[in-house]
């Protein structure tokens, strides 16, 4: 049966260091999603790949997972039956679907209320309709989803205190901040999560930052926005100016570190504090092994924010009241697309029917039909459509709704 389905890889059932094996940079969302287009059973997919999770929604055969994940360890040079082992399927339509609506709302976050998950998601579905791997199912059920969640940003306090992985890491530096006379801080990268670390940075009057970038041209762009200034330094020169700086924020996107334990252990460490965002990881968990030396990375950030997401918990209810207001939507209209499908094969069946009849009383009678006789066979028409939709939309029952629908196809196609 064709329906949305889930294959999910998260920071609930796996540390960082699985995540990070199965973890997709842009390029090779773009790949897998190529690869995913010439799955037969797969008439739709999205591929969502964040520091907490890779998850694969697709709207296709059951019989259409194995195969995704096979597109997903030809990307990642992976084994197939370990990702057998560690991806879980859900193929429960309205248990994916809730599933998807509490992810995109930041319920299922490792920093509860995650802003970063809105954006994320919709680079996914983005990178999706780009490769032409989304249809009608998913661009209704991104849409409902992106209303969904700007009705929970105006109408609860959800989106209140720590609200992602960037802010929590600039608040998870703020308790050292008194071991250091004059902290020198560092960010590397500056995509996304880098710009918003050094937005929160300097909202926190830190602002004699320098970024180690690939370029120049985004840090300077910031600086004419935001009045800042943020120095910079070219990220091959990394191992051998990070000793200058006591606090360093990483956060590129990377398939493997770019910081290592030798670049470390060879200096005059006395005290450094380093705040790994990335995944996969662009900090060598090594790296944590040098004496004066403490590394944190996403897993221990989540663990640190639980007790300020306190505050967020009193709004939990009302979130999941909305998202199930909009998934209730979803569902009744993709019911009623269905529906729409099957009385279309139906009245195009039946349109044929009458067109050959037609043409049958045309012989017999060595006439033309008059325009009555096809009047009468268009409203007769129109008559079963009607009664057919009424009955349609009577059923409540998910399971009853598929049979008739089934019967109507196999009837009429």
């Amino acid at each position: 049966m064709i329906q949305f389905r889930l294959l999910s890889l998260s920071h609930k059932t796996t540390d960082i260091a699985v995540r990070e094996r199965f973890a997709l940079n842009i390029n090779e969302v773009s790949q897998f999603l190529s690869k995913a287009k010439e799955v037969l059973e797969v008439e739709e997919v999205i591929a969502i790949s964040t520091c907490n999770r890779t998850e694969i929604l697709f709207f296709g055969e059951e019989s259409g997972a194995y195969a995704l994940l096979d597109c997903l360890c030809q990307v990642k040079q992976q084994n197939i039956a370990t990702a057998l082992e560690i991806f879980s399927q859900e193929h429960e339509e309205e248990a994916v679907l809730n599933y998807i609506f509490q992810v995109s709302s930041g319920l299922e976050s490792q920093i509860l209320g995650d802003a970063q998950i809105r954006s994320q998601i919709k680079q996914a579905y983005q990178l999706a309709h780009e490769a032409q791997a989304t249809g009608t199912y998913t661009h209704r059920l991104l849409q409902v989803i992106f209303s969904a969640n700007k009705r929970i940003a105006s109408q609860t306090g959800f989106r209140s205190g720590i609200s992602s992985a960037s802010y929590a890491a600039v608040d998870m530096i703020e308790e050292y901040q008194s071991m250091f006379k004059s902290a020198r801080i560092a960010v590397i990268g500056f995509g996304e999560m880098g710009q918003n670390v050094c937005k929160h940075l300097c909202s926190k009057g830190h602002t004699a930052l320098t970024v180690f970038n690939r370029s120049h041209d985004k840090i300077a762009q910031f600086n004419d926005k935001f009045k800042t200034e943020l120095a910079y330094l070219p990220l091959d020169l990394l191992p051998g100016e990070i000793h200058q700086f006591d606090i360093i924020i990483s956060s590129p996107s990377v398939t493997a570190p770019i910081l290592e334990k030798k670049d470390l252990q060879a200096k005059d460490v006395m005290f450094k504090i380093l705040v790994d965002i990335s995944i996969p990881r662009s900090i060598a968990p090594e790296v944590a092994n040098v004496p004066g030396i403490m590394l944190y990375d996403m897993d221990d950030i989540g663990k640190v924010t639980q007790t300020a997401m306190e505050q967020k918990k009193a709004s939990i209810q009302d979130v999941k009241t909305i998202l199930n207001t909009y998934m209730e939507e979803f569902i009744t209209w993709k019911n009623d697309n269905k529906n729409l499908a099957s009385i279309r094969s139906m009245k195009a069946a039946l349109q044929a029917i009458k067109a050959e009849e037609m043409d049958r009383y045309q012989r017999l009678m060595n006439e033309a039909p008059s325009c009555p006789y096809e009047k009468v066979m268009d409203a007769m028409i129109q008559k079963i459509i009607k009664k057919t939709v009424v009955t349609l939309k009577s059923i409540k029952d998910d399971k009853e709704r598929k049979v008739y629908n089934s019967l109507i196809n196999q009837t009429f196609l």
